[in-house]
């Protein structure tokens, strides 16, 4: 795929989608979930020896360059099919898209120049001159600059896109292919095929900063979304080289298919995806472990790749095969490998943590029988959630929920429900008061909840001394009877009080009674009711001198 290895003829017998997406071949199965490969969903026709692919902002078209010839094809994303066709020079391999969409960028090797088109009516409103046969273009992100390798003269042109003019040229080592820009734009990574390197330039001085020895001829490069690795897919070994962008050295290499020419990575960088030119096939590349977790056969002599912003539909350019595949990129479906702590009281309001793989995006958490949690926060690979209350006992899957399917139950997912249960503490206290005439006695009653679960709801109640007069301001009196009652849930620590009073007169002679209080109802269940109650016995002379114990 190098710029003196244009190839020589055109394939016109295409492989069927059908044969492409039913032959699925190195799946591994591993301990984690690998995001399940892609499959090809129709087949475009486009101009001969198609390379670059580059999507418009909104997804909406895809602009596809011919290496042989100056048309542009643009196709319709939504109806699949060649929405029209212009012509920019004599033939290009790289295209780039403004971030705001007016513009497309494309390299003409031939021509020793860059067009710029305007997306609008698809016409080319300048040429500007760059080095001698310019491959690859990236734009920055703001569009201010493009950056454009020069393979036959070994440069790099920066190109001004305001004005239109190229502001600097960069020695960067031998035939520069692909290239990559951090989101900073602050370094821009080169390919030097020839050079067996990848060359960081320093955009702010434009001068090269640092350069990082690959394996046999570095072509195509991807960054990953935090910049702090960089992939370059190797055309002559057959690998792919990963490297540490901070320590500039590379980590390793993946062994794809034959002639890997370009590497792209997934919007989240949890997959790359080789173009293997060779074996008409695409390289499904898990970036975490660093293994192939599939081969997709696709058309002939696979080259550019562009992936729409969520990473679902790809646009794959078979540069013999005069065609764009259409793939789709089905969403992983969710796995949960724990549950910490796995289990919890009926009353809800556990805060559980569950981990697993490709979690994020997650609409539902459930438990079970128990339903949907009361509140849950996801990453791709852990989960926090909030058990809701219910009356369910016993072992529930909890399971989650994202656009790519639901997660299997299995015995890691399981949370065991207890059934609620919280003991109140009841205190009762007795302050014997003089008065002139008469005495009386005040109470009060202090209720604890004890746990393990809050008190949800409670009745105390009391038998009250007959022939004394008793009065509440917070508790009722009835045939002889004071009810208290809880009137919001008390939780595990937490105190409240209620009183009330029994008075004493001078008839009175020797008066001695006892008052217990003790909790008759509520919920949840109270695992040692014999122990929720208080007794205070008092006696009283001539209404007057009145003790308690």
């Amino acid at each position: 795929m190098r710029t003196r290895r244009a190839p020589r003829r055109a394939w016109t017998a295409v492989t069927a989608i059908s044969a492409a997406t039913a032959a699925l071949l190195s799946q591994p199965a591993t301990a984690e979930a690998a995001a399940p490969p892609p499959s090809v969903v129709a087949q475009v026709p486009v101009a001969p020896y198609p390379a670059g692919v580059a999507l418009t902002p909104d997804g909406a078209r895809a602009y596809v360059t011919s290496q042989s010839t100056g048309t542009v094809t643009v196709l319709d994303t939504t109806t699949k099919a060649v929405a029209g066709t212009f012509t920019a020079g004599t033939g290009s391999y790289a295209v780039a898209l403004s971030p705001d969409g007016h513009r497309a960028y494309l390299t003409h090797h031939l021509d020793n120049a860059v067009s710029v088109v305007d997306t609008a009516s698809d016409t080319v409103t300048a040429t500007v001159p760059v080095g001698t046969q310019p491959w690859g273009l990236v734009l920055s992100s703001d569009g201010s600059r493009a950056y454009v390798s020069n393979a036959g003269s070994d440069t790099v042109s920066v190109l001004d896109t305001s004005s239109g003019a190229v502001t600097a040229t960069v020695p960067v080592g031998a035939e520069p292919h692909g290239l990559a820009l951090s989101a900073d734009g602050r370094r821009l990574y080169v390919a030097a095929s020839g050079a067996k390197a990848v060359t960081v330039v320093d955009t702010v001085s434009s001068t090269v900063s640092a350069t990082v020895p690959v394996g046999h001829s570095a072509f195509g490069l991807a960054l990953s979304p935090d910049g702090t690795r960089l992939w370059a897919a190797d055309g002559d070994d057959g690998t792919a080289a990963v490297i540490d962008t901070a320590a500039g050295a590379v980590l390793g290499t993946v062994a794809v298919g034959n002639g890997p020419y370009a590497v792209t990575l997934a919007p989240d960088g949890s997959a790359a995806y080789v173009s293997d030119y060779g074996d008409n096939a695409l390289s499904v590349v898990d970036t975490a472990s660093r293994t192939v977790t599939a081969t997709v056969p696709v058309g002939a002599s696979p080259y550019g790749l562009a992936l729409s912003a969520d990473g679902r539909r790809g646009y794959l350019a078979d540069f013999t095969g005069n065609a764009v595949e259409v793939l789709n990129f089905p969403l992983p479906v969710p796995v949960v490998t724990g549950v910490s702590p796995n289990g919890g009281s009926g009353v809800g309001g556990t805060s559980v943590t569950l981990t697993g793989t490709d979690l994020n995006g997650a609409t539902a958490v459930t438990f079970g029988a128990a339903g949907p949690a009361a509140a849950f926060s996801c990453t791709r690979t852990s989960c926090t959630a909030t058990a809701p209350a219910t009356s369910v006992t016993g072992p529930v899957d909890v399971r989650v929920t994202t656009a790519g399917g639901t997660s299997a139950a299995a015995a890691a997912d399981r949370f065991t429900y207890t059934a609620p249960s919280a003991h109140l503490g009841v205190a009762l206290t007795a302050t014997p008061v003089s008065e002139l005439l008469a005495g009386r006695v005040d109470y009060t009653v202090t209720l604890t909840g004890q746990g393990p679960d809050p008190v949800t709801s409670a009745t105390v109640s009391a038998a009250l001394p007959v022939g004394l007069t008793t009065t509440s301001s917070d508790c009722a009196i009835a045939a002889g009877k004071l009810t208290c009652t809880l009137t919001a849930p008390l939780a595990k620590g937490a105190s409240t009080t209620r009183h009330f009073s029994v008075r004493t007169g001078l008839l009175d002679l020797i008066r001695s009674w006892d008052v217990t209080v003790a909790r008759t109802g509520g919920a949840p269940a109270d695992p040692s009711p014999a122990t929720s109650r208080d007794t205070r016995s008092c006696t009283a002379i001539l209404g007057l001198s009145i003790t308690c114990r």
